[in-house]
């Protein structure tokens, strides 16, 4: 979850039944006004979509809010968004971010970032595994940059309760890093939704507040379709999860000096072939069903083993994709 590019091929304690009936129930924020929705921008010439169950506002339907930033009232203008790929739907403040929609992901980046390389931004995945799994391989990543805190009982207004962790400081805890990120996974019935704010200090205050702001405003829907794991998702996750495995793979890449790589050798409807060029020379391959996660691992060591050869490792990529 590289703060700095989350375009690049950059990422949980079970809750009751109970609870799945609250995040999945309707909500429309108590504190957002009635003010009629804008007209749409004028090369947008499609009406917005009928009123689905959820929040009761139509996707692309536009209002205004007043938030307090600093202590001040700020009217803010916000477009609502209904994903049904994703399991989604939020409203986002429209002149402060710009929406990135994708078919696994919708990122809000602040428009006065690069869009290459932002380093505020909101982004928001689907994730079929249960909410406590993730959150620990969250956290593990995380831990190795972060000196992180995690709340289980977190209350959102619109979704309920979800794990939030907070990486708001270095390893070791006395420091402040120069990017804070402050990750949210919210249970559902068929797994979670992930959505990770990623901020710089200087902006922790103005753009933490408005990240929670666009967080009250979240909604689970039912995630229609399968899920498979695309490309970038897989190479995603098994970058992850080399990561977590062995902690000392990032300073390898930073130093240069033993070049490492993830490439995808194959893909078809039943699996997703990653291969993971080590420093070592070893050559390991990750074979993936894209809709389970569910991966067996091989290993060839040229001039030292003969071809591949199976080994006893198996992960879910699921497990990594964040």
């Amino acid at each position: 979850m590289n703060g700095r590019k989350p375009f690049s091929a950059v990422s949980a304690v079970l809750v009751s039944a109970l609870l799945l009936m609250t995040l999945l129930g309707s909500c429309v924020k108590a504190d957002r006004s009635d003010t009629p929705a804008e007209p749409a921008l004028a090369a947008e010439s499609a009406e917005p979509a009928a009123a689905e169950p959820g929040s009761g506002r139509r996707d692309g339907e536009r209002f205004e809010d007043v938030i307090i930033m600093e202590g001040m009232e700020e009217t803010v203008k916000y477009e609502h968004i209904r994903n049904d790929a994703l399991g989604f739907e939020m409203d986002y403040d429209y002149e402060n971010f710009v929406r990135h929609s994708e078919p696994d992901r919708e990122v809000f980046v602040s428009n006065w970032d690069d869009p290459e390389a932002p380093e505020n931004y909101l982004e928001v995945r689907y994730n079929p595994q249960d909410a406590d799994t993730v959150a620990a391989s969250i956290s593990a990543l995380l831990s190795r940059d972060y000196e992180i805190s995690r709340d289980d009982a977190f209350p959102l207004e619109c979704a309920g309760t979800c794990i939030r962790i907070d990486a708001s400081a270095d390893a070791g805890g006395l420091t402040m890093p120069d990017l804070l990120q402050m990750v949210y996974i919210i249970p559902a019935g068929d797994g979670c939704r992930i959505a990770a704010a990623h901020y710089t200090i200087e902006g922790a205050e103005g753009f933490g507040r408005r990240f929670h702001a666009l967080m009250d405003a979240f909604s689970v829907l039912p995630c229609q379709g399968e899920k498979r794991l695309s490309d970038e998702q897989a190479v995603s996750a098994i970058r992850n999860y080399c990561h977590i495995s062995n902690p000392d793979l990032e300073s390898v890449e930073k130093a240069g000096e033993h070049p490492v790589s993830w490439t995808v050798l194959s893909r078809d409807e039943h699996e997703i072939v990653v291969l993971f060029q080590s420093y070592t020379g070893a050559q390991i391959r990750y074979y993936i069903d894209p809709v389970s996660g569910e991966t067996y691992v091989t290993e060839y060591v040229p001039g030292i083993t003969t071809g591949e050869e199976r080994t006893e490792e198996r992960l879910n990529a699921w497990d990594y994709s964040f």
